[in-house]
């Protein structure tokens, strides 16, 4: 983790991108009054902390928004946010302890039972792995969601090198990434390819940007469920 990650203005900001990016993938809908759910590649925990707070404030507060990640974990403050709600009683009600339950572990090798979520996530996560990392993350995914769960997909989409190129170099930025770490992007039809070989329907699918001194960035937010077998 970055240590300038802990200073106020970041987690400002990073907080204020978390708003965002949840207001923008249209996830909120599909999340279920009591239910569990599983942030891979969580971060620094805005996330998760935010949909939290909100489905509170909706009155369909969430059983638990856990979060795993190889190489962050959620900032001191977002911690500290978390505890002062619970302490005020305005948290959710639940058998869990830590309704942010986060936990070091590798997307490929999730850490729990099978149907253990109602719902995985993966938000601006997956091209940060490696294309056999990414496969065995999606089948994680699958294998950690209930039967009627789904799984939330929000990525940098890419048609052209041009594009690959501003992509990436605004995301190393953003990031504070080196030029080693490896980004894997597609485009929209390529996901759709994807999703098809994984056996994973989309049921909504967004397109959005966010702009850049670069130029405008394009994003895809997909809503996915398990194909029924036949």
């Amino acid at each position: 983790m970055h240590k300038a990650s802990e200073l106020s203005p970041v987690d400002k900001a990073l907080r204020q991108r978390a708003e965002w990016i949840l207001d923008t993938a249209g996830v909120g809908k599909y999340f279920k009054k009591g239910g569990a759910y599983l942030d891979i590649g969580t971060g620094k925990g805005h996330i998760t902390q935010l949909a939290l707070e909100d489905m509170e404030k909706l009155g369909k507060p969430l059983k638990m928004y856990a979060g795993i990640d190889v190489a962050d974990k959620p900032l001191k403050k977002v911690q500290k946010r978390e505890s002062a709600r619970k302490d005020m009683g305005t948290a959710a009600k639940s058998e869990e302890e830590n309704s942010m339950n986060f936990a070091w572990a590798s997307a490929d090798a999730l850490p729990y039972g099978e149907g253990s979520f109602d719902g995985a996530s993966f938000f601006f996560s997956i091209h940060h792995m490696n294309k056999e990392n990414i496969d065995k993350a999606i089948e994680e995914a699958k294998r950690v969601i209930k039967k009627d769960g789904h799984i939330f997909i929000t990525e940098d989409l890419v048609g052209d090198e041009e594009q690959r190129k501003i992509t990436e170099e605004v995301d190393r930025k953003l990031n504070w990434e080196s030029e080693e770490d490896e980004h894997n992007y597609r485009s929209d039809e390529q996901w759709e390819e994807y999703f098809r070989e994984k056996g994973l329907e989309v049921v909504e699918k967004r397109f959005f940007e966010s702009q850049s001194k670069k130029g405008p960035i394009k994003h895809g937010s997909y809503i996915l469920k398990l194909k029924e077998e036949k």
